[in-house]
């Protein structure tokens, strides 16, 4: 039986205001705040398992979606990390969760940086998961290739090239389910032009990582194509902790535990 998208079992949800209007979230377990941002094109479904795992240990996950993403209010002109870190500070006032450890994955741990770096007080640990660490050249090379337009064709084949792309360009640890709830949920963001993936590159990190004051850890996949940038990180922040993975993004998705070890060790410290 697949997934549902829509509510996972003892999951809570809500919404609170923020800078685009109201940002859905998902929220499982109690203690202390864990907060989990997703990377685009995927919405809070990304951590169907990782919410749960986590509660179990004890903390109380908080996964909102971001502007335009899952059930969250679209922003009004360009999307932006500063703008999604803004609404990840609305989410934590929102709900008087701060200071929250806070945790994002590929270009949500930028959005996690970001929010470090312009909301110290709201952050009380960092953990970036594969985070791009592009310089200026990797910043242009990246948006000039990017193209996320949806289109909806009659035949529903736009269903079955998506699954193609995928296939193509994800971990190939993927499962299939995985892939499944990832394609509905990049579908439900639209139809309109997926606009996430065009953030990150947008961002200068360098302009705000001497910002972070809070403890962070770095986390790098061998097999994710972003497996050198987790070096260039802590090269530049020698201070900040470092765990290294055997596979690539799809620790998150199915190999949670293994995922979670690091950080769940990083947090008690």
């Amino acid at each position: 039986m697949l997934p549902s998208v829509n509510i996972l079992p003892g999951e809570r949800r809500g919404y609170v205001d923020g800078p685009c209007g109201q940002v859905h979230y998902r929220e499982q377990g109690s203690g202390r705040a864990v907060v989990l941002i997703h990377q685009a094109p995927w919405s809070s479904i990304q951590y169907r398992r990782a919410m749960p795992y986590l509660a179990e240990k004890g903390f109380r996950v908080i996964v909102p979606d971001l502007p335009g993403h899952g059930m969250s209010s679209p922003p009004d002109g360009e999307p932006s990390v500063k703008l999604y870190a803004a609404t990840v500070a609305a989410v934590i006032d929102g709900l008087a969760v701060g200071p929250a450890a806070v945790i994002g994955h590929h270009g949500g741990a930028l959005v996690a940086a970001r929010l470090a770096a312009a909301f110290p007080e709201k952050v009380s640990a960092l953990v970036t998961d594969n985070m791009p660490y592009y310089d200026a050249a990797q910043r242009a090379e990246r948006s000039g290739t990017l193209n996320d337009m949806q289109e909806i064709k009659p035949d529903g084949s736009h269903l079955t090239d998506r699954w193609a792309v995928v296939r193509r360009v994800a971990d190939p640890a993927w499962t299939d389910e995985t892939i499944h709830v990832g394609i509905v949920a990049y579908f439900a963001n639209g139809p309109w032009k997926e606009d996430g993936h065009r953030a990150a590159p947008a961002y200068d990190l360098d302009a705000d990582i001497d910002r972070i004051i809070c403890p962070a850890l770095v986390i790098s996949s061998k097999t994710d194509r972003l497996f050198p940038m987790g070096q260039k990180l802590v090269s530049r922040r020698p201070e900040w902790q470092y765990a290294e993975f055997s596979g690539g993004a799809g620790m998150l998705f199915e190999r949670t535990p293994e995922w979670a070890a690091p950080i769940l060790e990083f947090l008690a410290g």
